[in-house]
């Protein structure tokens, strides 16, 4: 069990434990708040949402490590410990791997939710640092879904990429994958590129892929001189 799934834990036991003693308390009562008492680990920051955020102020911890404690977490827990935690935010805004599937994400295949879900995340994240980016489309690939698409791989494919794996689902029309965002140093940095269901013509713009170490093309549409260029 990782430290980082410990820690969420004791902040979601902590928020439960907080609630609870605040429907208990009555107006007139002169006891201290949860968050007040000695020899709590969590405090109270402002949330644009709910009002209040938790904030861990046990023992010291580098910023370091919380990044390195938040990017082991899966991305569901992850989310959660960021809207649980100050401590986390930082990290969350800048997660270096983004991994979204129905599975990871933990939501019902096909629905509205995953692509939701999705841009919520990628709404709050700065685009600096993201290393990795993974997208499985498991369910139909809708037009609207499409122009979310390309708002998230605007957002993600940045020169420091090294990362890219796109799934996407079998129909008659297929992705196309703009290959413009690897222009401009972009390409340069990619280790790994897997494409699932796509077509993929790279111009001499993106220029050639010095870093690239594992190509996996299936289903791709993509010419011979393309390929071979």
């Amino acid at each position: 069990m990782g430290l980082g799934y410990v820690l969420l834990k004791r902040l979601q036991r902590e928020r439960r434990r907080r609630r609870r003693s605040r429907h208990a308390l009555v107006p007139d009562e002169s006891i201290a708040s949860p968050e007040k008492r000695k020899g709590s680990c969590y405090q109270q920051d402002d949330s644009p949402r709910s009002g209040k955020k938790m904030r861990y102020s046990g023992p010291y911890l580098p910023e370091e490590m919380w990044q390195h404690i938040h990017s082991l977490m899966p991305m569901k827990d992850a989310a959660r410990a960021a809207c649980l935690s100050s401590a986390f935010l930082y990290s969350w805004r800048n997660r270096p791997k983004l991994s979204f599937s129905t599975e990871t994400m933990g939501i019902v295949e096909g629905t509205t939710d995953f692509i939701r879900k999705i841009d919520r995340v990628m709404e709050k994240h700065s685009g600096i640092g993201v290393k990795a980016l993974t997208i499985e489309f498991n369910g139909l690939f809708s037009t609207k879904a499409r122009s979310y698409l390309e708002r998230w791989l605007q957002i993600a494919v940045t020169p420091r990429i090294e990362e890219l794996s796109l799934s996407m689902s079998k129909g008659k029309a297929y992705y196309d994958f703009p290959c413009s965002l690897l222009s401009d140093g972009s390409g340069s940095s990619i280790r790994l590129l897997d494409l699932y269901c796509c077509t993929f013509h790279p111009t001499a713009e993106i220029g050639c892929f010095q870093s690239l170490t594992r190509l996996h093309l299936e289903y791709v549409r993509i010419t011979g001189d393309e390929l071979g260029g």
